[in-house]
């Protein structure tokens, strides 16, 4: 059996310096609270706020990035999300919660975004002088920036999965995080967001023959 790579190489344009980065299979979900709350605080300056909430977007919507990456205003200021996912092209539609709403309402008005702006904006337009939404490896570059002291092991990936944790941690109803998940199983998601593993280390920790 082919071993997966849990890392590929990736070399800076501007720098030219080599990196490793960690694949969507090799990241975990973020287990401790106040290790969410740390990246929380230390994204949430006015030079980092678009990663802050690109960031709590991701830990409470269970969105992949690529869907969270071309979001507008419009798709959330209902209080709801709405949007048609990239991969398996599936509709979605889900409350945004407390949290993530006091996060995005202040985003909003912040960088006075209209309904038809992309949440996650770049300064960089199309041909048609179109604003466009930040590219996955220009998010990808500044979340790392300031996240890997706190969590060196930061992935897109990372985000959902936390997400997908959480829920279940709460629900303790798996079949529910599966369809959040958009999964096809119970068994794929158990693994994707790392209770398989977990499962198995406690029933060994509690066995004591």
């Amino acid at each position: 059996m082919v071993k997966k790579k849990l890392t590929f190489k990736r070399i800076d344009k501007n720098t030219g310096i080599e990196s490793e980065i960690l694949t969507a299979t090799a990241a975990q979900p973020i287990k401790d609270r106040a290790v969410i709350e740390g990246i929380k605080t230390a994204l949430n300056t006015k030079k980092t706020r678009k990663y802050y909430a690109l960031f709590c977007t991701g830990i409470n919507t269970a969105l992949r990035i690529s869907d969270i990456l071309k979001l507008k205003v419009s798709d959330v200021k209902s209080g709801y999300v709405h949007t048609a996912e990239t991969k398996t092209g599936k509709r979605k539609q889900f409350p945004i919660n407390d949290a993530l709403n006091a996060v995005l309402v202040n985003y909003i008005r912040e960088f006075k975004l209209q309904d038809d702006d992309y949440l996650f904006f770049t300064n960089r337009k199309d041909k048609l002088r179109n604003v466009q939404y930040i590219d996955q490896s220009q998010a990808y570059r500044k979340l790392k920036e300031v996240v890997e002291g706190l969590y060196p092991d930061i992935h897109f990936s990372t985000l959902r999965k936390t997400c997908g944790y959480w829920l279940y941690q709460i629900t303790k109803d798996i079949t529910l995080v599966m369809h959040a998940l958009n999964h096809s199983s119970v068994s794929v998601t158990m693994r994707y967001i790392g209770l398989t593993q977990e499962s198995v280390d406690n029933a060994f920790n509690g066995l004591n023959l």
